[in-house]
């Protein structure tokens, strides 16, 4: 997998040899989920089946990935722990003014935006549901559950999967900037629209892989399919990407 903008020539160029490493090659598989089984199978080679993560509540997680909106973890993370050093409960935090909460969540950055979108959300879920609490996705089915999710205005299609399948449990398969860039550069997908290739990516995906893919590929994109300068050279997938500028000297 190499640096840059994808080529537009599509799983297409995959080669046959590549492909029948694949149970889901079969006749009626698309190549699409030809290649995700391929990447996901390689992946779990290399990294092995990842340990799954405790879960979160459906509203932890939910505020979780505003806060984890146009940042890094680390600074996500250091929001998260700044909110709950400034607050004690939902209800402070809905009640209290939007510079405040931007105060206590500076550090993630975008923080009077995300302040007005965790204030907004708080006040809406109480006037629907009387409380703040979204453990009755818990008991619904995905196509529900991503219903519901959508009526919170900022919350787009990569966060409703994550809180999916990280908070959930569910099969949803949420594509970051990691995952974006990697299904590209393999010409899985050719969109540069990350809401639009989370939602187009989903029936490519089996519902048995989409936590272990997803965590992997984070991973790979983190270590091997770097945005700038990727280790073309340490790919395992090298012969199924389709990007003409391999980075294939090491260096």
């Amino acid at each position: 997998v190499s640096g840059g903008a994808p080529a537009r020539r599509g799983v297409k160029t995959l080669k046959a040899t590549a492909l029948r490493e694949s149970k889901a090659c079969a006749s009626e598989g698309s190549n699409e989920s030809c290649a995700i089984e391929l990447l996901c199978n390689r992946l779990c080679d290399r990294y092995g089946a990842p340990r799954p993560k405790s879960r979160q509540a459906p509203l932890e997680e939910l505020i979780f990935t505003i806060l984890s909106q146009n940042t890094t973890d680390k600074n996500r993370d250091r929001a998260w722990a700044s909110l709950w050093q400034h607050f004690d409960t939902w209800q402070e935090v809905a009640t209290s003014r939007v510079d405040k909460i931007a105060s206590a969540i500076k550090v993630g950055g975008l923080h009077k935006v995300k302040a007005r979108r965790i204030k907004d959300i708080l006040l809406q879920l109480k006037k629907e549901r009387g409380d703040f609490d979204l453990n009755h996705l818990l008991a619904v089915d995905m196509a529900v559950a991503r219903t519901e999710l959508q009526k919170y205005k900022g919350i787009g299609a990569k966060s409703i999967n994550c809180i999916l399948l990280f908070s959930l449990g569910l099969p949803a398969f949420p594509v970051d900037t990691h995952v974006h860039r990697i299904l590209r550069r393999l010409g899985i997908i050719e969109t540069g629209d990350l809401s639009k290739a989370n939602r187009d990516i989903q029936k490519h995906v089996r519902d048995e892989i989409a936590y272990l893919l997803h965590m992997n590929m984070i991973r790979y994109g983190r270590e091997v399919c770097h945005a700038q300068r990727p280790k073309c050279w340490d790919c395992c997938v090298e012969d199924l990407c389709v990007y003409e500028e391999k980075n294939l000297t090491k260096c």
